[in-house]
């Protein structure tokens, strides 16, 4: 997307501002006047992206309130196996054919699993899966709670020593909600490092 093709909206919980739900603090809407790429981002046609995480610079300053507040990067060494991590979005809700995604805010718990046990799910359901050190996979083996189309992006987080962290960013994923076919995520803390030196003024 070019620069004047994105918004960028905080604080938002219902995008229709239907009224059903009370949301005591409006949103904020910036502009974007630069993005960052990770430079190992790779379009991959039909696996999950390579380094698949971008910043973007706003067009002013964001002043953190209830609704608009930071979340921690995690470190380098951090691995959320066996953690529940909590994914959020604006995404399908089921999987019907042309259906587009909710205006409430809605988030999942799911599971954080090893790459092994993703790997061995996915290949149990004949999809060849690869995956790499900057991702991992999050999902029950049941299926029925996952993020889906619409929800790339966003976050997964999980509370870490008192604080919530982004453990992971919403990627890819073969189907929505389906059994052993788990939610692939981007591993920030493979590149916290380089968030962090390119959120800085």
């Amino acid at each position: 997307a070019r620069l004047n093709q994105i918004t960028v909206h905080l604080g938002e919980f219902d995008t229709k501002d239907t009224g059903e739900y009370h949301e005591p603090l409006p949103k904020e809407t910036y502009s974007v006047i630069e993005k960052r790429i990770h430079p190992n981002f790779k379009y991959m046609l039909t696996q999950p992206d390579r380094y698949d995480i971008a910043v973007l610079r706003l067009n002013r300053p964001v002043i953190y309130r209830d609704n608009i507040l930071p979340i921690c990067l995690p470190d380098p060494s951090d691995d959320f196996i066996g953690d529940i991590g909590i994914v959020a979005g604006w995404g399908k809700t089921d999987n019907s054919f042309g259906k587009t995604g909710t205006n409430i805010l809605q988030k999942v718990m799911v599971p954080i699993i090893s790459n092994d046990e993703c790997l061995r799910w996915h290949h149990h359901k004949g999809i060849d899966v690869k995956l790499y050190q900057e991702m991992f996979c999050a999902g029950h083996s049941e299926g029925k709670m996952d993020a889906c189309l619409g929800d790339s992006g966003g976050p997964l987080v999980v509370h870490h020593n008192g604080r919530w962290v982004l453990s992971g960013i919403t990627s890819a994923g073969f189907g929505c909600a389906v059994d052993h076919q788990p939610g692939i995520y981007h591993k920030v803390s493979v590149t916290s490092g380089w968030l962090a030196a390119n959120v800085r003024p």
